[in-house]
């Protein structure tokens, strides 16, 4: 429940952007975030109004599997897919699915597109990193990232 006041929290500060995350609680206490409403089974949102960032940029989209087939995510992997997501807000979400808490600093900004399809939390955080210039180390269950 903390989390989820953070994830909100952060989704008003971000007046810049728009954003919404749908926590999506599914059978047998799956927990998938996405960007639309959940089809079926318990939805959370958080919404933060103002117009899209203009400089979204697109990810590399990381695939399990190049057909329109879903195939079931298994273990800690995830599927998410934000179309214009605040940096801070994905990163959040990625601690949240992990059990972890996220530790960023205030340069850590920005908006982007973010999908990944039955990937690792880690391996998502990582490509993220990468992508976005950070430096992020998970330690004693804190999630830290700071800009390069």
């Amino acid at each position: 429940m903390n989390r989820l006041l953070f994830l909100l929290l952060l989704a008003i500060c971000q007046q810049s952007s728009f954003a919404a995350v749908y926590k999506c609680e599914r059978e047998g206490g799956k927990v998938e975030y996405q960007a639309s409403p959940c089809e079926k089974g318990r939805e959370t949102s958080i919404t933060t109004t103002g117009p899209a960032a203009p400089n979204a940029r697109t990810s590399a989209t990381s695939r399990a599997t190049a057909s329109n087939e879903k195939r079931k995510c298994v273990g800690k992997e995830l599927r998410i897919n934000f179309t214009s997501m605040p940096l801070k807000a994905t990163l959040q979400v990625l601690a949240d699915f992990s059990g972890n808490k996220l530790a960023a600093d205030s340069s850590v900004s920005g908006t982007g597109a973010f999908s990944y399809e039955c990937v690792p939390w880690d391996t998502a955080l990582q490509d993220i990193a990468s992508r976005h210039n950070l430096v992020v180390k998970v330690e004693n269950g804190t999630i830290f990232a700071t800009k390069r």
